[in-house]
């Protein structure tokens, strides 16, 4: 047996609920971090080489995510040694926090504070295909699962310890600010001239206007359901009456949907915009009219005119971390 955290240490008695037959191409593994074969060209007796023990595990796909595939489930890592487990005896059920990045199509896994890594030792990722007789793995928003039909394994080493301090996260996105970004979309859900009212019922027209009108308020684009006005937290078909803002779930909002179909929105907004920068890379158009023909109907968000401004890629993670931070203002 092999030491494992995630898939078959943790268990769980059902799988994330079916969706209909997958739309588009299999999904693919396009990066990782630690990348694959990191550490491995190492001097095992060299004391500056390897991965950081306290390093959390970066995923980055081809095509957005069905939210529910992103748990702990969807990947394992173990050294395959059972002498050497991955987890310390002292600490037998760490769990990996997953957080789905739906702006840059990631998976990021963070281990508990204070938990490390082996030091000098072989580790590999595992992620499992998703089948009828396996109901874990990363799949697309349409369902479509990894490409292939065994599990991807990656493989990194690990160093003597933990990558140097960084510097602490930045606070949530001030309320003051995430209004100035929605600017833009105000020409078409703001206040209108005369009696006309703000499209499809969004108002953006300030705070009171958006708890009104956006917070856990279906968005009519996604009634294709049985009920109208009642959000679904689990459709089996993923979109079906999701809401403009869902706290804590910037995932599960289709105001972010309506911005990603804009291609401008991953233009970088200027040095330090993008954590990650080679993970930063726009989805091909293929892809976003697949997530159009799928849940998101009618025009991108912002409905701007050529060369006015719009909301490229720091606004759009901004007002992701401030949906996530749970969308509340003072």
């Amino acid at each position: 047996m092999v030491a494992c955290v995630g898939l078959g240490a943790l268990g769980c008695d059902r799988g994330p609920r079916a969706v209909d037959e997958p739309q588009g191409p299999p999904l693919h593994l396009v990066s990782s971090e630690p990348a694959n074969g990191a550490g491995l060209d190492c001097d095992p007796f060299a004391d500056d080489c390897g991965v950081p023990t306290d390093t959390a595990i970066t995923l980055r796909f081809d095509r957005f995510l069905l939210p529910s595939s992103a748990v702990r489930q969807s990947m394992s890592v173990y050294t395959g040694v059972p002498s050497n487990p991955a987890l310390p005896v002292t600490n037998q059920r760490a769990e990996l926090s997953p957080r789905y990045d739906l702006v840059e199509r990631t998976v990021r896994y963070v281990f508990p504070a204070g938990f490390r890594l082996h030091p000098k030792t072989l580790y590999t990722i595992e992620l499992p295909i998703y089948t009828e007789g396996n109901p874990y793995g990363f799949r697309a928003f349409d369902g479509a699962p990894l490409a292939g039909s065994t599990p991807v394994r990656l493989a990194f080493f690990t160093g003597l310890g933990p990558a140097p301090t960084l510097e602490p996260p930045p606070e949530p996105p001030a309320c003051d600010d995430v209004l100035a970004l929605l600017d833009g979309c105000r020409a078409c859900h703001g206040a209108l001239d005369g009696d006309a009212a703000p499209q499809m019922g969004l108002s953006l027209d300030g705070w009171d206007a958006i708890v009104a009108t956006a917070i856990g308020k279906v968005a009519h684009q996604t009634e294709i359901g049985e009920t109208t006005g009642v959000t679904n937290e689990a459709p089996a078909r993923f979109g079906v009456n999701m809401p403009i803002i869902d706290p804590e779930r910037p995932e599960n909002s289709y105001v972010m949907y309506k911005l990603l179909l804009r291609p401008e929105a991953y233009e970088q907004g200027g040095p330090g915009d993008c954590a990650l920068p080679e993970f930063c890379v726009p989805p091909d158009a293929e892809e976003l009219e697949r997530l159009q023909a799928w849940f998101v109907r009618g025009d991108p968000m912002p409905a701007t005119a050529a060369g006015e401004s719009f909301i490229d890629h720091a606004a759009l993670t901004t007002l992701a971390e401030f949906i996530r931070a749970g969308a509340t203002c003072p």
